[in-house]
């Protein structure tokens, strides 16, 4: 259930935040939201409309909370109307509205007509009469019509979705699709980095904890069990300082001289808190190169970092992910990556991961709680390994390749609608909307399918992904 929970948080807070982006943007260059959904649809209820505003015979009218219009807004663009307002301050706020058939005069009146007013008979003479509600009477054509932004809750709970106004239709003169092509490029740019930002957050966070490492010498920052080195009495943070007599300070010699012997024992000079000690460990060659020969996974010391260098971090590794991420359909192409290391995975098979990842931090997590057990070599105590950060990672992973994937210049996706924008700048022409529309709505259909055959696969043949 907690694997569950923490899915559906994590899955649909990265598709939240990448909409979340689009909205932030489409409201700084002021281009209208007509609703912004939590969940996908079918949408379940409104949550809240947002005041809006309209403009009728030349007179702005502000539109209150929650007021739903008797008419559509399309329906109601250049239609004479009728409205009764109140004054509040300088506004002018909505009470009532209808259209009407008899054309009105589309000029604007020097002043809002106000209906004539009668004292109580039973108010004395000279007494202030209080005015009626919707007492001013306004008519005219309406010019201009903002219902208001709709927060709705939608039925599948996985993230949300923005509508802004005029998305595909260049005739909706307030809409997104008749915005200049820098603001469209803006919002559309929006989402994929929103989610790029998400990454360098996480990825600052994991480098905060686990400090930044120091070259210079080589630290195992785990042990796995049932391995020659946990026979042997190796424990995480202890520091080797030699191998067979030769001395070692970087990762890659001290792997090389591991291999070299295997199947054949070993002498490790190393340091465990300050106090040297040799141990005898066999490396052997029947372990997969996941497991490791030794069993261990190697490292360098670690200090504590500074905000600039989390941050600093953060940066470097979402861009380092992400080009990673870019580079692989190159790399398949020239054949330097296998086709299984670069298969789509669906929700059934990020779930999973979900589920390793959790239930491993969990366990790191309880150890790690835990006061220090004896060693199994004697004398000293051994330390606890320190915490993983496979769930953090894995969000940081997720949010790097939702941002890139929709960069990629496939129609529907952000990057393929930023790609029929391009020509709007160099050329100075607009590709046909018409065009437009119908090659994204094809394309559209053909992920959705994609998307089925990769969650099918999912269950047909499940990915062997383990973590390391």
């Amino acid at each position: 259930m907690l694997t569950l929970v923490l899915f559906v948080v994590v899955f649909g807070g990265m598709i939240f935040v990448h909409e979340f982006g689009h909205f932030i943007v489409a409201r700084l260059f002021k281009i209208p939201v007509d609703e912004f959904g939590f969940g996908l649809p079918p949408r379940l209820l409104r949550l809240w409309r947002i005041k809006g505003s309209l403009v009728i015979g030349g007179q702005t009218v502000q539109i209150p909370a929650n007021f739903d219009l008797p008419f559509e807004r399309e329906d109601g663009y250049n239609r004479p109307a009728k409205a009764s307002v109140d004054r509040v301050g300088e506004r002018l706020v909505l009470r009532t509205i209808a259209l009407v058939q008899d054309e009105i005069p589309t000029q604007p009146s020097p002043q809002p007509a106000e209906l004539p007013l009668e004292l109580s008979p039973k108010q004395p003479a000279g007494a202030v009469s209080v005015k009626p509600r919707g007492a001013i009477e306004l008519s005219g054509s309406l010019t201009k019509i903002d219902t208001g932004m709709e927060l709705t809750v939608n039925a599948l709970p996985l993230g949300g979705f923005v509508r802004p106004r005029g998305e595909n239709d260049p005739d909706v003169n307030d809409g997104l699709a008749a915005a200049n092509p820098w603001k469209r490029l803006g919002v559309l740019f929006a989402g994929p980095l929103m989610n790029l930002l998400t990454a360098v957050v996480v990825l600052a966070i994991v480098i905060a904890q686990s400090g930044i490492e120091v070259p210079g010498s080589v630290k195992i920052a785990e042990v796995t069990g049932d391995s020659p080195a946990s026979q042997a009495g190796l424990q995480p943070n202890d520091v080797i300082k030699s191998v067979n007599g030769t001395s070692v300070s970087e990762i890659d010699p001290t792997r090389a001289l591991i291999r070299q012997n295997l199947d054949k024992s070993i002498t490790l000079l190393i340091d465990r808190g300050g106090q040297q000690m040799t141990i005898v460990a066999t490396p052997l060659s029947n372990r997969s190169a996941a497991q490791g020969a030794l069993g261990v996974a190697l490292g360098y010391p670690t200090r504590p970092a500074t905000l600039g260098e989390s941050l600093l971090g953060g940066f470097v590794e979402t861009g380092l992910g992400a080009l990673n991420i870019m580079y692989m359909p190159i790399g398949l192409i020239q054949g330097a990556i296998a086709p299984s290391d670069a298969r789509l995975v669906g929700l059934k098979g990020i779930y999973d991961f979900f589920g390793q990842a959790l239930q491993r931090d969990t366990q790191t997590r309880a150890q790690a709680s835990q006061p220090a057990s004896p060693s199994t070599s004697g004398g000293s105590t051994e330390p606890a390994s320190p915490p993983s950060n496979y769930v953090l990672g894995l969000i940081a992973m997720l949010s790097i390749s939702l941002g890139v994937f929709n960069l990629f210049p496939i129609p529907a996706l952000d990057g393929g609608r930023i790609l029929f924008t391009l020509p709007e700048i160099i050329f100075r022409r607009r590709i046909p909307t018409r065009f437009e529309n119908a090659v994204n709505s094809v394309a559209f259909l053909l992920l959705i399918g994609l998307m089925l055959v990769v969650n099918v696969m999912d269950f047909i043949n499940p990915s062997n992904i383990k973590l390391p």
